[in-house]
This record gives structure tokens, C-alpha cells and sequence, in this order.
């Protein structure tokens, strides 16, 4: 069951990705570990943390280690896979810097239909098997990022064999 069913606010969503990458990098995760890592007080963090144990979704007694259930390991791990998704979209197709696209993707993964996260995918993995390296599109994007010189790509062919102009593109 994904946390479309259970109607998972973000911050709920934020909180079980939190949980999944510091148990990624700790043997235990501690209520102090998650607060640190949210930028928030240890009582909002077990307010939180309670929200997320009537939901079944992780197990935590008072002054004991933060656990994942298998359910809240799966949901974590597709907020996990959809934030690196979109980062890694955001970064290789619209060039932003890692940093605003980390900060984007923490934004839209929240939102973002299933639908639209597959085009999206689909279509990064589309551009990763061009045969040119880096396909002409994102060569010519790059220029216009870099330079603001709106530049065809090579193919920006129209029917006839006409080229498109800068000034028919934008």
C-alpha cells in the first residue's frame, strides 16, 4: 500500500525518508538524530514520530530506537527513489546547481502524479541512450543556459528540410 492510500502529509513523508536515510548511515536512529536532521525540536519530532506509529508505519518506545516497519520502509524508500529522480532531472536536463535542484526536488516530490514521475523518468532515460553523448537538444539548452544565445539544435528540422529559426523556437 503507497502513501497515496494513507493520505501522508509531506512533512509526514519527510519525516519516514529522514528516518530511512539515517538508518542508512547509523545502527540505531535516535528521536534527537531525526530532530537534528529536520532543523526542528526533539518534541516536534516525537510528535511526528507518534503520528507515524498509529499510522503502523514505524515502531518507537519512549527513549528507544526509531525502526522502520516493512510498510513504512516501502513508502520511505519510494519518497526516497521519487526525490532522486527528480534531483537527478533537474540537475542533468535543466542544469540547475545541486544544491536548487535538491532544494526543488524536496518541493515537488511531494506533488508530482505518478503519471508525470514516469514521463519523467522515461524521458531522462531516453536522453541517457542517445548515442551522441549529449544529445543536441541539451548541447544547444546548455549554450542558452550559459550564453542566453538561443541556438537550433541540429535537430531542429521542420518538414522541407527548413531549419527553425531562435526567433520560431521561443
Amino acid at each position: 500500500m503507497g502513501a497515496e492510500s494513507l493520505q501522508l502529509t509531506a512533512t509526514m513523508e519527510d519525516y519516514l525518508e529522514s528516518i530511512l536515510l539515517l538508518s542508512r548511515k547509523r545502527r540505531v536512529v535516535r528521536m534527537r538524530d531525526i530532530a537534528n536532521l529536520l532543523g526542528v525540536t526533539p518534541s516536534t519530532a516525537t510528535g511526528a514520530v507518534q503520528a507515524l506509529k498509529k499510522h503502523g508505519l514505524l515502531s518507537h518506545e519512549k527513549y528507544e530506537d526509531v525502526i522502520l516497519t516493512p510498510r513504512g520502509q516501502s513508502i520511505a524508500e519510494d519518497v526516497y527513489q521519487r526525490h532522486e529522480d527528480i534531483r537527478d532531472f533537474l540537475q542533468a536536463v535543466l542544469l540547475l546547481d545541486r544544491e536548487m535542484a535538491e532544494e526543488e526536488a524536496c518541493r515537488i516530490e511531494h506533488s508530482i502524479t505518478p503519471f508525470t514521475l514516469e514521463r519523467l523518468r522515461r524521458f531522462a532515460a531516453t536522453l541517457r541512450l542517445c548515442n551522441q553523448g549529449e544529445p543536441g537538444c541539451l548541447r544547444a539548452f546548455r549554450t542558452y543556459v550559459d550564453t542566453g544565445e538561443l541556438v537550433p539544435p541540429p535537430c531542429a528540422q521542420v518538414a522541407g528540410g527548413q531549419r527553425l529559426q531562435p526567433e520560431e523556437v521561443g
